[in-house]
């Protein structure tokens, strides 16, 4: 019996873009995995590249706030001048 593995599937829409996932697959190997995903979301819609990747291959991080919360307070990256003792940029 074949068992489905669950493919992610992302969609680079032009050379030098970002590829984006655009959804999922079932298939029973990368390669079937692909002609599905072509037929599924490069048919109709704008398409120069495909990936499928393994959901089990995704290695994904759980929220914790004290990560990813910390890298919000960083208002000395901002460029906003010099501040005077009057609060007016110098």
């Amino acid at each position: 019996m074949t068992y489905l593995r669950t493919f992610e599937v992302f969609r680079q829409k032009a050379p030098g873009d970002a590829h984006v996932h655009v959804g999922e697959v079932e298939a029973p190997d990368a390669a079937t995995a692909m002609v599905l995903a072509k037929e599924h979301f490069a048919r109709r819609e704008v398409c120069c590249s495909l990936w499928v990747a393994d959901r089990s291959d995704v290695l994904a991080s759980q929220w914790d706030p004290e990560v990813f919360d910390a890298g919000r307070a960083k208002a000395y990256r901002r460029s906003g001048g010099l501040r005077t003792s009057s609060g007016a940029p110098s």
